[in-house]
């Protein structure tokens, strides 16, 4: 099997092949060929976490050739310019690390400095459209629509005040931001190709997968859980029909948490991600990976038997009989019983209520707004992406309170099975990888099929 190194092209122990320089010069052509093959990189700068994915087309099918991510420290990620800092640096070091190809790259415009609003116009012209956007968002918006950049969906038609008007969802961002990405990409040595709007994106990325012709028809909830606050798209048949944004993420969660168990935050939010490690939905095994799972079992038992003993002490303390506490050396650590886990899920569960009650006001007033302007396209489904979406309980509590089927959206469920990228990079292909949706979705692209159609279809720019 041969390996891409920085001089090339290298063969692995098993395998030495004679070389001439004229083989060499056909190495570095081909080479060249699958460069060029590969799509450009997708950069998600999210709260908690930066990810980079690239994907290649080989025969009919897409793969995943590199991927890298890094978790983004606590003490940085309220800090803007730490924040900058941080970008620059770790993209540097993604990029070297990932083995990606090229330095093209799409960004995301992040969720939590992105605006939108639903505007209902009077049907005009693409162009007309397009000039009267800043004017009708004025006071709508939370910022200076002069000092934004603008960008709009015509959802459809809708009739309202008697009369036919166009549904357009209006998405904006402060130039300023647009500017400051720019310039961090530009030195952490990446090519920008453009910057995108993640509704758009977590869309397309699902328009790949979902391509049988029944999924034309079918209306789908894209609830997109991130840590600051959450994203819901609706979408049928690639075409996407309703956006907004939550102010209710994964943090509110975690303070709950750790607020109910008297525990840091940093210790609620390992906690949330041990437990939902701990008891993960099963999926079959979509290719190899050496995983080295000791250390890391290890870790997360500590951290959960570390838990289970302070809420037995908060048990004990309140009047009630608790078990002794287990030791918290990761190495000598046992597997905690699972009652022990369950117990303690249901706790962070309950601590957790409020805050998903909240949630699930919001995602039913988004679902009968689109209900109410669009009856004839009800919500079929909901998909959960984004790095909440791996807590499958939440998931399932919002699902039962919708009363909708759902399911865990997993933007590598179709790519090929034969990768280089291992686990160091971020990605378990073992189980769904929800966190992925936006980096591996701008790498996909747009599907060729809306490309093709454009119209409604685009999302455009709305000033200069």
């Amino acid at each position: 099997m041969y390996r891409r190194s920085g001089m090339g092209l290298r063969a692995g122990r098993r395998l030495q092949p004679c070389v001439s320089r004229s083989g060499e010069s056909m190495l570095s052509i081909f080479k060249g060929w699958f460069r060029q093959a590969a799509n450009p990189i997708g950069v998600d700068f999210g709260s908690d976490c930066l990810r980079m994915a690239q994907v290649a087309p080989v025969g009919n099918e897409w793969r995943l050739i590199a991927a890298a991510s890094a978790d983004v420290p606590s003490h940085v990620r309220h800090d803007p310019g730490a924040r900058v800092q941080f970008f620059i640096d770790t993209a540097r070091e993604l990029l070297a690390a990932g083995r990606f190809s090229g330095r093209s790259a799409l960004i995301a415009l992040p969720a939590s400095s992105m605006f939108i609003q639903h505007l209902r116009l009077a049907k005009m012209d693409d162009e007309e459209t397009r000039k009267a956007i800043p004017w009708e968002a004025r006071g709508k918006i939370p910022i200076d629509p002069s000092h934004t950049l603008l960008r709009h969906h015509v959802a459809g038609e809708v009739y309202h005040d008697q009369e036919q008007k166009n549904e357009v969802i209006v998405m904006a961002a402060a130039r300023e931001l647009i500017n400051q990405l720019l310039a961090m990409a530009a030195r952490a040595r990446l090519d920008v190709a453009g910057i995108c709007v993640e509704p758009k994106v977590i869309v397309d990325c699902f328009t790949h997968i979902y391509r049988r012709r029944t999924d034309a028809e079918v209306t789908s909830c894209f609830v997109d859980l991130g840590c600051s606050g959450t994203r819901v798209v609706i979408a049928r048949g690639g075409h996407m029909l309703f956006a907004r944004s939550i102010p209710v993420g994964g943090d509110h969660f975690t303070r709950a948490v750790a607020s109910a168990l008297g525990i840091s935050y940093q210790d609620a939010k390992l906690l949330r991600l041990r437990l939902a490690e701990a008891r993960p939905a099963p999926t079959a095994v979509r290719e190899k990976q050496e995983v080295p799972v000791e250390a890391h079992v290890a870790e997360g038992f500590a951290i959960l038997n570390a838990a289970v003993a302070a809420a037995q002490r908060q048990t004990a303390e309140s009047g009630r009989a608790a078990a002794p506490a287990r030791a918290a050396h990761a190495p000598q650590t046992p597997a905690p019983d699972p009652a022990d886990i369950n117990a303690l899920g249901e706790r962070v569960e309950a601590a957790c209520r409020d805050v998903l009650n909240k949630l699930v006001e919001e995602l039913d007033m988004c679902r009968r707004y689109h209900e109410a302007t669009f009856p004839n396209r009800p919500v079929d489904r909901l998909i959960f992406v984004g790095g909440e979406a791996r807590q499958r309980w939440l998931c399932q509590r919002i699902a039962e309170e919708l009363n909708l089927t759902a399911q865990v959206g997993d933007p590598l469920v179709r790519m090929g099975r034969l990768s280089d990228v291992g686990i160091e990079s971020g990605i378990d292909r073992r189980q769904p990888q929800p966190q992925w949706t936006v980096a591996i979705g701008l790498s996909l692209g747009e599907p060729r099929a809306a490309a093709a159609h454009g119209g409604a279809e685009s999302v455009r720019e709305d000033n200069p």
